[in-house]
């Protein structure tokens, strides 16, 4: 295995140094992990999946030019196809914090530069804070701000976020959500914390007031010159279906959810944005859990465009993914269910339809909350 290889034989030169970065990868982060440090360089290591690419790709077009194709397209094609999907980190992880805590942190900043507290702050006066120190270079903060274990807890996140490669992350999502300073604290605070290659905001809209308020707020969020620059046309959106159902009951909630989603596509046709739809669905019907076929076409016109994202919650991932025949069954539901709402899509419900939902929507809720939130006897009947 470690051999000296000869010159005459470049493919296993190339595989061989291949081979050597990825040794000294897995022993550098080992070392990392164990002790905070490493005698291992990172120059001799691959840090991002562009490295790892480049060797593998240069042999396949030689092979090619060599007229060697059958063999390129056996199992190098295979390889860089794994590569190519599942990088050095294997799986994406999405980062995802409530949007309070962000503003406790803003809020101590705040009071620590000037004495003013940004919780305190009107919508507008914190679009323009966040927007002009976007704008800027000064660092905000440094190593004397005072940090509660809540604060710390979240500028840490950041932190690691900037350590470690761009392609260990997905999305940064912020859950409850409720205006566009949400998305641009967490633009700000991953510019203070120095990540290189900043993660997609997606805001997650839950409860019944925030989904109804969502495309004014993914609108005022477009109609900002330093946002549009910022997500170079792509924008993801995220819409709860456990909470909005928690909130206002489920049939109030799916219809909510329906209308937010048909809104929110106009707000991104109106401003040229591709929308992708994340829904935070749970396992179970009550959380937004049914058929994935049914669930896929039952989504309002133009809102799936070919790309979606849907949580898997932990209580059904063993009976979607539990066997290799499930997770192929599962991707085929996915895939036939985004293909035919493309090339089918459905009919947009009629007036009297969304006449009688609206005014069905509004006792639902009124009766729902009635009982959850109204009636005394409600938590003690399920303690019993």
């Amino acid at each position: 295995f470690w051999k000296t290889i000869p010159p005459t034989e470049p493919y296993r030169v190339i595989l061989g140094d291949v081979r050597d970065k990825l040794y000294h990868t897995r022993e550098r982060s080992r070392q990392l992990l164990s002790n905070g440090i490493s005698d291992i360089p990172e120059e001799a290591t691959f840090t991002n999946v562009e490295q790892f690419l480049e060797p593998l790709e240069l042999c396949y077009r030689s092979l090619c030019s060599c007229g060697d194709r059958p063999i390129a397209d056996g199992t190098l094609l295979d390889f860089l196809r794994q590569v190519s999907t599942f990088g050095l980190s294997l799986v994406r992880l999405d980062i995802r914090q409530e949007s309070e805590r962000h503003t406790d942190v803003l809020d101590a900043i705040t009071k620590h530069l000037d004495g003013s507290s940004y919780r305190d702050w009107s919508e507008e006066r914190r679009q323009e804070w966040l927007l002009s120190e976007l704008s800027g270079k000064r660092p905000l903060f440094g190593p004397d701000l005072p940090k509660t274990e809540e604060i710390a807890d979240v500028l840490d996140t950041f932190k690691v976020i900037s350590e470690l490669p761009s392609d260990c992350f997905g999305a940064y999502i912020i859950s409850m959500a409720t205006s566009p300073s949400d998305v641009l604290a967490v633009e700000l605070l991953q510019r203070e914390c120095h990540v290189k290659t900043p993660l997609r905001v997606v805001p997650l809209f839950e409860k019944l007031a925030d989904l109804e308020a969502a495309p004014a707020a993914v609108s005022r969020l477009f109609s900002l010159d330093w946002y549009k620059n910022r997500i170079n046309g792509k924008q993801e959106v995220m819409i709860g279906y456990s909470d909005s159902g928690k909130d206002a009951g489920r049939l109030s909630a799916a219809w909510e959810l329906y209308k937010a989603q048909e809104e929110l596509v106009k707000v991104a046709k109106k401003y040229g944005v591709k929308l992708t739809m994340f829904h935070g669905r749970g396992g179970t019907v009550g959380r937004g859990g049914g058929p994935t076929h049914l669930a896929i076409l039952s989504q309002p016109p133009d809102t799936v465009n070919g790309s979606l994202r849907v949580t898997v919650q932990g209580e059904v991932i063993e009976q979607s993914f539990g066997e290799e025949h499930l997770c192929f069954r599962t991707l085929q539901r996915f895939t036939a269910a985004t293909l035919e709402h493309g090339m089918n899509p459905p009919v947009s419900p009629k007036p009297e339809w969304r006449a009688l939902l609206d005014a069905m929507a509004v006792v639902a809720t009124e009766e729902y909350r009635s009982v959850v939130f109204q009636e005394p006897r409600f938590v003690e009947y399920f303690r019993l």
